[in-house]
C-alpha cells in the first residue's frame, strides 16, 4: 500500500511514495537509512508506527531532500554514488533501497558499500523492477517494442534491469544472506492470472510481478 503526505507540491509527487509494505522488515525502534528517501513519506510512516527511533535519508532531487528534512534527523543531498555518508561502520538496523538501485551505474558496489553500515543482524531492503513482467515480454517478443515511459519498469531513467535471480544476486553478492523475496503483483481473485497463479503453485508470479522487494541481513 502507498499513499502520499500531505501538503507536498505537485511537481514532488513522484518523490513522495509512501511504502508501507516495508515495515514487516524492521523491529521497532530501528535506526533506519533511506537511499532515495524522496519528500520522506515512508520514513515518516515508519516513525509513526515506532519501527524507526532515528531517521537517515539521501536523495538526490533538492527540492524532495528539503522536504525529507522534515522529517528525517538528517539527509544528504545528492548522488549516493559520489557522496561521502559519514556513518559509521556497524551502526544502522536498516537500509531501505526502494526503487533506487536501478538508476545507478554501478548499484553493486553501491549496496556493498551500504551493507557496511549495518549492525550484526541488520537489513538491507530492495525493491527492484522486474524485466520478466509478462507486458514487457509480450510487447518485446510478439510486437519487437521496447519503449520508455516516464514511470514504471522502463522508466527511461533506469540504468539497469533485474529479475528475480539477478535482483537477489545483487543482494547477496554485498555479503548478505537473502532471507525473503516477495514479489509485488496486483492479481484480482478469480481472475485468470489468479487462476494460473494457483494452478502454478505461484511460480507465475515471476510474469505478473513488476517489483521484487528483496531482504538481506547481516
Amino acid at each position: 500500500m502507498s499513499s502520499m503526505m500531505p501538503d507536498v507540491p505537485t511537481e514532488l509527487a513522484y518523490h513522495s511514495a509512501e511504502r508501507r509494505d516495508v515495515a514487516p522488515f524492521l523491529k521497532p525502534q530501528s535506526r533506519v537509512l533511506e537511499v532515495g528517501c524522496g519528500t520522506g513519506a515512508t520514513l515518516r510512516y515508519l516513525r509513526q508506527q515506532g519501527l524507526c527511533s532515528w531517521a537517515g535519508g539521501v536523495e538526490f532531487v533538492p527540492a524532495a531532500a528539503e522536504q525529507a528534512r522534515q522529517v528525517a534527523d538528517r539527509v544528504w543531498q545528492g548522488d549516493v554514488e559520489s557522496l561521502d555518508l559519514d556513518i559509521a561502520a556497524g551502526s544502522l538496523d536498516a537500509v531501505l533501497c526502494l526503487d533506487v538501485l536501478e538508476h545507478l551505474v554501478d548499484p553493486w558496489q553501491t549496496a556493498a558499500r551500504l551493507a557496511t553500515l549495518l549492525a550484526p543482524g541488520g537489513v538491507l531492503v530492495a525493491s527492484l523492477p522486474n524485466i520478466r513482467n509478462h507486458r514487457i515480454l509480450a510487447d518485446l517478443i510478439f510486437r519487437g517494442v521496447w519503449e520508455y515511459r516516464d514511470n514504471g519498469i522502463l522508466d527511461r531513467t533506469h540504468l539497469r534491469f533485474f529479475t528475480r535471480r539477478s535482483a537477489v544476486a545483487l543482494v547477496a553478492g554485498a555479503g548478505l544472506t537473502v532471507e525473503r523475496v516477495n514479489p509485488l503483483a496486483r492479481i484480482k481473485p478469480w481472475t485468470l492470472k489468479w487462476l494460473l497463479t494457483r494452478l502454478s503453485g505461484g511460480r507465475m508470479l515471476e510474469f505478473y510481478a513488476t517489483q521484487f522487494v528483496v531482504c538481506g541481513r547481516k
